[in-house]
């Protein structure tokens, strides 16, 4: 497990394809399942029973899943700044939305800011 992130799968936002209660289907076929990660997270952290399902960082717009066989990392994309005022869904709330997804289904991450 020592070598576990130094490699890692990258995606953004607009390459999920769905959310479930069971985890997140991403454009390419993957499957980021909740389940495992947090069981995966349990290992990692010498813990039993954990709901967390990996990290997230709000400064660089990232969640990071303790998926296998390498962690995979979804980033949320900056818009060009005036788009970014202006708009109903702008990245941190597109951010928090992940995150509420994530809490609706039982699970959590842990706060890496």
């Amino acid at each position: 497990m020592g070598n576990y992130f130094t490699s890692c799968e990258l995606f953004t936002e607009n390459d999920i394809s769905k959310i479930d209660a069971c985890g997140i289907s991403l454009e390419n076929g993957m499957y980021i399942s909740f389940a495992e990660c947090a069981e995966h997270w349990a290992k990692m952290n010498s813990c039993e029973g954990s709901t967390c399902i990996g990290e997230r960082d709000i400064i660089n717009f990232t969640f990071t899943f303790y998926a296998l066989p390498k962690p995979i990392v979804i980033k949320f994309i900056k818009k060009r700044s005036f788009f970014e005022f202006f708009s109903r869904c702008n990245t941190r709330q597109r951010f928090h939305n992940l995150q509420k997804s994530i809490v609706q289904n039982g699970y959590c991450t842990y706060d890496m800011t």
